[in-house]
């Protein structure tokens, strides 16, 4: 694969890795925070996450492919990791699917449903340092999927010389960063409308959650069980994030009518 090819799909690998159902929950969690508290930090939180957690990925890639050509990773590593998103983005489809349920009868606040962050103190979750958010990003790269996700393109990588790898590393980081930061904005503007109309663009968002956490675990089940299907990766990842761009501008677009139509 030549560089240029490689920095692309690293690049979509950063704008999907982004679309990571535990982060959109995370910064949607962060975000309702900090825009409670009337903080300005409302606004960057995605940009703050996704820092902590680039800066973490892109460093461990870079080692990846600095040492590559005298370590690799057990075959096993790679079945562990995989598993271990497939039925994480399945639990996550299903947390959200219960809760968007659950607001509908009671008439209650719906917010995203993740489980990484379950595991972060409520000390943590609740807080409004930028220097804490980006730390909880950082702390998000440990999984072994975010691992398994990096050594992709951190063995390829290992075979160039130059400062392909760095370069690598940091197209990975602004990938995500461009996602998480989107996420945010949106978020942040869907919480500033009214209270109904701000929790009806948080449903829609959470059925794109939904459709995006099954869908992503499906395909990664289907791609372990018959990896000779030939699927472009770099179309897969596309058209994720088109299909999120689009439907968190949805969002923002049917709340605006909606608001134009009561007031």
């Amino acid at each position: 694969m030549g560089s240029i090819s490689l920095i692309m799909l690293v690049f979509i690998l950063g704008l999907r890795h982004g679309l990571d159902a535990d982060h959109l929950a995370c910064i949607d969690g962060l975000t309702r925070y900090n825009w409670r508290q009337g903080r300005i930090t409302a606004r960057w939180v995605g940009t703050l996450f996704s820092f902590g957690h680039g800066s973490v990925v892109a460093t461990v890639g870079v080692i990846l492919a600095m040492v590559s050509k005298q370590f690799k990773f057990p075959d096993y590593f790679d079945t562990i990791s995989t598993w271990i998103s497939v039925i994480s983005l399945f639990i996550i489809g299903t947390l959200n699917i219960y809760n968007l349920l659950r607001t509908n009868s009671a008439d209650k606040e719906f917010e995203i449903q993740g489980i990484k962050g379950r595991f972060i103190p409520k000390i943590a979750r609740e807080t409004t340092n930028p220097f804490m958010i980006v730390l909880i990003g950082a702390v998000f790269a440990l999984a072994a999927d975010t691992v398994s996700q990096t050594s992709v393109w951190a063995i390829a990588a290992g075979h160039t010389s130059g400062y392909l790898p760095v370069i690598l590393g940091l197209t990975f980081m602004v990938g995500m960063v461009l996602t998480d930061t989107i996420d945010c904005y949106v978020t942040y503007r869907m919480i500033s409308q009214s209270s109904k109309l701000g929790q009806s663009a948080s449903k829609i968002m959470g059925w794109v959650i939904v459709v995006l956490a099954y869908g992503v675990s499906i395909y990664e089940a289907i791609d372990y069980f018959f990896p000779k299907i030939n699927v472009d990766f770099e179309i897969v990842g596309v058209v994720i994030f088109a299909f999120v761009l689009l439907s968190f501008f949805s969002a923002i677009i049917i709340t605006k009518k909606q608001k134009s139509v009561t007031s």
